[in-house]
C-alpha cells in the first residue's frame, strides 16, 4: 500500500516585512503605505479563509463558483464600490437567469456583496451571443459596476496566487488558477463550445494558436533510500508548435514570453481527511513558438521520507491566462530500506595498535 508520510519541501518565502520589501523595489517606485498593506492583507486573509480545506473533505475539487463568491464578498469590493451605486443589477440578473446561467451561489451573499457578485458574473457572461445585445445597451453606472468588479477580482486573484502557496493548499491554488483564466478572458466556461470558440478567437487576435498539450512526468530515481534526494522530471509537449505566417507575432511581455503555464506538484495522501500538500510551484514559459517541449526552469526536487513504501504524486499544469489548460499526471516513487546489516558490537574489529 502507498504511504502518506509528509514529504519535505522548501517553498520560497512569499512574505517579506516592509523593510525587506523596500530593498527589492525598482528605482523610483514608492513603498506602499502601511495602511495599503494592511488592507491588502485583509483581502488575502479573507480569500484564504474562504478557500481553506474542509475538515470533512479536504481534497475535494473547489468549484469556480466558490472562488467567485469569495471574490464578491472580499473587503475591497465593499470598500471601493459604493453600496448605493445606481446600477441596474436586477436587469442583469433577470437576463442571465433567462439564459440558464448558474446563479444559485449568488444567493449565499447578501446586500452589496450580492450585487457585486451579479455584476462580476455578468462581466464574464456578457460575450454569450444571447447577452451581447443587452450588454451593448447597458447604462454607464451598470457597465462601470461590472467592469470595476472584474478589475478588483483580477487584483484579488493575483494576490491569492502569491499568498496561498505558503499554506500548501493544493486545491485552493488550482481553483484560483482556473478562475483566473476565466476572469482574464471574461469567459464563463472552459468547456462550453461557444466559450471555446471565443477563446480561440482571442488567441488568434494575438497571433497565437490554441494550446494542444500533453503532460508527462516521472520520478528520478524511481527507487530511493530514505532521506536521499529525488526529483520529478516534467515535460509539456506542445502539439500546436509553430507559427502562422512568415514571422512570429510580437510577444505579449517584455521578456519575450508567448505562453506561460503554472506547474504544481501535489503529494497525495491515502487518508481521506488528511489534506494533500503542495510540494512545488513554478512557472513554465514558452519564448519560442516552434518549441516542441517545455520543461521547468528549476528542478522539482525534495527529500525522500524516512519511512519505506510507495509514495504517489500528482503533477498539475494550468494556465491562468488561457481557459481549458488543466492537465494532471500521476507518478510515484519507492522509498527502500538500507539492506546493509548494522555491525554487532561483538563483531567490531579490534582496535589498531
Amino acid at each position: 500500500p502507498s504511504q502518506t508520510v509528509e514529504l519535505s519541501c522548501c517553498p520560497s518565502r512569499l512574505r517579506m516585512d516592509l523593510s525587506q520589501m523596500a530593498q527589492h523595489l525598482p528605482p523610483g517606485m514608492k513603498m506602499p503605505s502601511e495602511d495599503h498593506m494592511k488592507k491588502a492583507m485583509e483581502d488575502v486573509t479573507h480569500m484564504s479563509e474562504a478557500l481553506k480545506p474542509l475538515p470533512e473533505d479536504p481534497n475535494r475539487t473547489i468549484p469556480v463558483n466558490e472562488v467567485l463568491l469569495a471574490l464578491a464578498t472580499a473587503p475591497c469590493m465593499c470598500r471601493i464600490i459604493p453600496a448605493d451605486v445606481p446600477s441596474k443589477i436586477s436587469e442583469l440578473e433577470e437576463a442571465m437567469r433567462a439564459e440558464k446561467v448558474d446563479m444559485d451561489w449568488v444567493d449565499k451573499a447578501s446586500g452589496a456583496a450580492r450585487n457585486h457578485a451579479i455584476a462580476m458574473l455578468w462581466q464574464i457572461n456578457r460575450q454569450r451571443a444571447a447577452l451581447k445585445e443587452k450588454d451593448a445597451d447597458l447604462d454607464g453606472p451598470t457597465a462601470q459596476h461590472a467592469s470595476v468588479a472584474v478589475q478588483l477580482a483580477t487584483k484579488l486573484l493575483v494576490q491569492a496566487q502569491m499568498y496561498l502557496p505558503q499554506y500548501r493548499w493544493v486545491h485552493a491554488i488550482l481553483a484560483v488558477a482556473r478562475t483566473s483564466a476565466l476572469i482574464a478572458n471574461q469567459l464563463w466556461s472552459p468547456d462550453e463550445l461557444e466559450a471555446q470558440v471565443l477563446m480561440a478567437k482571442i488567441l488568434k487576435g494575438e497571433g497565437l494558436r490554441r494550446p494542444k498539450l500533453r503532460l508527462e512526468a516521472f520520478c528520478e530515481p524511481k527507487e530511493v533510500m530514505a532521506g536521499a534526494q529525488l526529483s520529478v522530471k516534467v515535460a509539456l509537449l506542445r502539439h500546436h508548435a509553430g507559427i502562422d505566417g512568415d514571422e512570429p507575432p510580437p510577444a505579449s511581455s517584455q521578456d519575450g514570453i508567448y505562453e506561460a503555464y503554472w506547474l504544481y506538484v501535489e503529494g497525495l495522501k491515502d487518508e481521506p481527511k488528511t489534506p494533500n500538500s503542495l510540494l512545488s510551484a513554478q512557472p513554465m514559459v514558452v519564448k519560442d513558438l516552434n518549441a516542441q517541449t517545455v520543461e521547468p526552469s528549476q528542478p522539482c526536487g525534495f527529500t525522500a521520507p524516512d519511512k519505506a513504501g510507495t509514495y504517489r504524486l500528482a503533477v498539475h499544469v494550468l494556465s491562468t491566462s488561457v481557459t481549458g489548460v488543466d492537465l494532471a499526471f500521476e507518478c510515484s516513487f519507492d522509498v527502500v530500506e538500507d539492506d546493509v546489516p548494522a555491525l554487532d558490537g561483538d563483531d567490531d574489529p579490534p582496535p589498531l595498535r
